[in-house]
């Protein structure tokens, strides 16, 4: 199978999944409207939340298709959008220091990333899962402040019945969600 074919295969399960579909919906009723954008950002690959985005601050959002951990952004934007990537990178901090660089003055930045879970359930493909003081540390070093939080669960409220590790999932399975701003 070619690398670009792998690629579909993984998005289309991706963007049909349904915990991700649970997570998007509560990452856009946590999304506030902001009027006079011009430039939005999304770190990551595009996804259908993408063009969701899109179509809630009716601007084109670009996409990011570099090493961030190592390779610097390039524009300026009002609106930035990190859901769900921190936890992948090596060096999340010189990450946010490049947002915060290309974060036009009054801009925003929503970022969304697991908390902290027990090696039992933890991704193999995280990094990171920070604990929710180191996070906020994180994000303090990176010289943002923290203008809304809220916390939520992955999955249905049901989806923790089916068995042991979902049990465990109902306690420690969370993301949280924030809107940051420059100091």
């Amino acid at each position: 199978m070619e690398t670009i074919e792998y690629r579909k295969k993984i998005d289309e399960a991706y963007n049909t999944d349904q915990s991700v579909l649970f997570r998007w919906k509560q990452t856009e009723n946590f999304l506030e409207p902001k009027e006079l954008l011009n430039a939005g950002l999304d770190i990551g690959e595009r996804t259908a939340l993408t063009k969701r985005l899109e179509d809630l601050y009716n601007i084109n959002f670009d996409s990011t298709n570099i090493d961030l951990d190592i390779e610097p952004l390039n524009g300026e934007y009002d609106i930035i959008t990190s859901f769900e990537v921190l936890e992948h990178l090596f060096n999340p901090l010189f990450n946010l220091i490049e947002i915060k660089r290309v974060l036009k003055p009054n801009g925003v930045l929503y970022i969304s990333t697991p908390l902290y879970k027990p090696r039992i359930i933890k991704s193999p493909y995280h990094f990171h899962e920070f604990s929710e003081d180191e996070l906020m540390n994180l994000i303090k070093r990176a010289d943002f402040l923290v203008k809304r939080k809220k916390i939520i669960k992955v999955r249905p409220f049901w989806h923790y019945f089916l068995g042991i590790r979902p049990m465990l999932r109902a306690k420690y399975e969370r993301v949280i969600l924030l809107e940051l701003s420059v100091e």
